[in-house]
């Protein structure tokens, strides 16, 4: 097993010992990940790189943790809150008798933690089972991004649905699951299309947005959206991702000589001749495949949008159900209240 040296400016002898510490810091609603030197991320994801075992439950942690952090795809709060969830499942695993980031880990355990009792000794909320599983999901793509996982024990774990709607909002947690499996290509955007529709940007205005249409194309905070069919014309604000995300695809179009006029994500040039919605729509169907999201019921593509203006209602501190119809360009408060599943009667 590879060793953690002092010149890092720890004096831990494995991982193992630094994955305890990381699990416990998470299990006590603490983050001492960002002491970590920033060099030292890169050894926790590559020092079982010529390990014949797999990881051990902390090793594993520690390693999930490190690549959280160094591939930002979702803020430090957010990994705070993931960590002490996946802290949990480790646990509730070594208590069934796991030890490895194997295939002992399997969607028995998995189920067994998501369904398993509060610590109120009550049954888990519909909410709470889908974070865990979440949480095991980030888990498992984090250890599959650096070579040391194959496959998802949770992809065939059914929970009950979050809702009774036919589309409701995304989660943080999904949302969070989206931008992971967000698959960059020379042939795919996939980044770039999940950043502009977290905006609440729509499958038909996505691929009408240009690098002009960003406040700043090489750093961008917003992005004008066109409007079109039932949305009106608006300016959204990017997430932390998104921004980067898009700066990161304007700078590789400027380097690859991309006219200024073409658009961000659709080239129109498919050999199968996708229509600019049609491609879209594909583009983030197959994140939600990915990410085990694309048979939730109650989840669409348009729930990506619909995302952004309950992430407006939550932050207002007036109207919020005004907000978050300005947020996603309808002018009916009815139809945004339904969008981000709230009721009148419930405030």
């Amino acid at each position: 097993m590879s060793i953690i040296s002092s010149s890092y400016g720890f004096d831990l002898n494995s991982l193992e010992v630094l994955g305890d510490l990381l699990r416990q810091s998470a299990y006590n609603g603490e983050d001492i990940s960002c002491m970590l030197p920033g060099d030292i991320r890169e050894v926790l994801m590559t020092s079982l790189e010529f390990s014949s075992q797999a990881p051990t439950l902390s090793e594993g942690f520690a390693i999930v943790t490190a690549h959280w952090h160094s591939a930002g795809d979702f803020s430090e709060a957010s990994q705070r809150r993931l960590g002490q969830v996946l802290s949990n499942a480790v646990a509730r695993a070594q208590v069934l008798g796991v030890q490895h980031w194997d295939d002992t880990f399997n969607d028995v355990v998995c189920s067994k933690f998501v369904r398993s009792f509060t610590t109120d000794n009550e049954a888990p909320s519909v909410g709470t089972m889908h974070l865990r599983r979440s949480a095991l999901r980030a888990g498992f793509v984090a250890l599959r991004r650096v070579g040391l996982f194959k496959g998802d024990p949770t992809l065939d774990l059914v929970l009950p649905p979050r809702s009774s709607l036919t589309a409701r909002a995304a989660s943080d947690d999904e949302i969070w699951l989206l931008r992971m499996n967000a698959v960059a290509t020379r042939a795919s955007r996939q980044p770039a299309t999940l950043a502009l529709a977290e905006t609440s940007a729509t499958t038909s205005e996505i691929p009408q947005i240009r690098a002009r249409h960003l406040d700043d194309p090489l750093d961008p905070t917003m992005v004008e959206l066109p409007g079109g069919k039932g949305v009106t014309k608006r300016i959204a604000l990017l997430s932390p991702w998104g921004a980067k995300v898009l700066k990161s695809t304007v700078k590789s179009r400027i380097d690859a000589g991309v006219p200024d006029d073409q658009p961000l994500v659709y080239s129109g040039d498919k050999p199968d001749g996708d229509s600019p919605q049609a491609s879209v729509c594909k583009a983030l169907s197959s994140i939600m495949r990915r990410a085990g999201l694309y048979a939730e019921p109650d989840l669409t593509v348009r729930s990506i949008g619909f995302w952004a203006g309950r992430q407006a209602f939550e932050a207002a501190d007036t109207d919020p159900v005004v907000a978050a119809a300005l947020a996603m360009g309808i002018e009916s408060l009815d139809c945004a209240a339904s969008r981000i599943g709230y009721t009148w009667d419930a405030r």
